[in-house]
This record gives C-alpha cells, sequence and structure tokens, in this order.
C-alpha cells in the first residue's frame, strides 16, 4: 500500500466527503502533499493500523467536514499553515463535534510519520477548535 504521505484519500478532519475514509484510496489532497488517515499497513502481514469499528466512525466524521474542509484543518493542523478558515467550515467542524475532532486528530498522531510532534498537533487542534467556537 501507499504511505501515509502519498495515498490518495478522503481524510481529516478528513478529515475526512465521501472524502476521507469511505475508500482506502481517498486521500485528502492539500498543496503540500497527499495525506492519509489510516490504510497503511502497520505492518508486513497487511494489516490496517487503525481498527474496522474506529474507522467507521472517522469515516462518519469526516464526512460531516466535507472534501472541501477536512484538508483545511489538516493543514492548518499538521502543517502549522496559518490557513484562512472560511466560516462556513468552522460551522462544519463544530457541527461534526469536539469528539470527532479528537478522535480524527489522535488517528493522524498514531502514524509514526507524526508521532515526534504529537504535542504540537494537539495544541494547533485546539486552537483550531476554539478559533471555531469563538
Amino acid at each position: 500500500m501507499a504511505s501515509f504521505c502519498k495515498v490518495s484519500i478522503i481524510a481529516f478532519f478528513v478529515l475526512a466527503s465521501g472524502v476521507f475514509l469511505s475508500s482506502p484510496t481517498q486521500a485528502i489532497r492539500t498543496s503540500e502533499q497527499d495525506f492519509s488517515l489510516a490504510f497503511e499497513p502497520s505492518s508486513d502481514n497487511g494489516e490496517d493500523i487503525i481498527p474496522i469499528e474506529l474507522r467507521h466512525y472517522l469515516d462518519e466524521c469526516l464526512k460531516k467536514i466535507g472534501e472541501e474542509c477536512g484538508p483545511m484543518f489538516f493543514t492548518r493542523i499538521f502543517i502549522g499553515k496559518k490557513n484562512v478558515i472560511p466560516a462556513i467550515c468552522c460551522q462544519k467542524l463544530l457541527d461534526m463535534g469536539e469528539e470527532c475532532h479528537n478522535t480524527i486528530t489522535e488517528s493522524v498522531i498514531s502514524r509514526p510519520e507524526f508521532r515526534a510532534n504529537a504535542t504540537l498537533y494537539e495544541t494547533r487542534a485546539v486552537d483550531a477548535w476554539n478559533m471555531c467556537s469563538q
């Protein structure tokens, strides 16, 4: 399977919509890179790193954030670009809910490529939530 940073997904917040996790071949497209949330095997035996139940939950979350908004949040949180988030995307984030937002963030952070900066990403995710909730 393709690597986390080079897959075509879905998704933050999707992700995210048939956008984010509806199939292993979909990806979030950003101007910097392509990102996948969950479908790279964790080992040589081909196991998904995210259990099917969680993947289904993430899929539902990412559908709520949408194909246009998910990549904006992903870019802001995981790439650190202070992009402008439109009010409609903030509303979608709030409608998706804080639990979905946190679960998506933690799922991305669980990837080896992102673990080293987990605290930074968690802080940015909280900042994104707070920005939208004001």
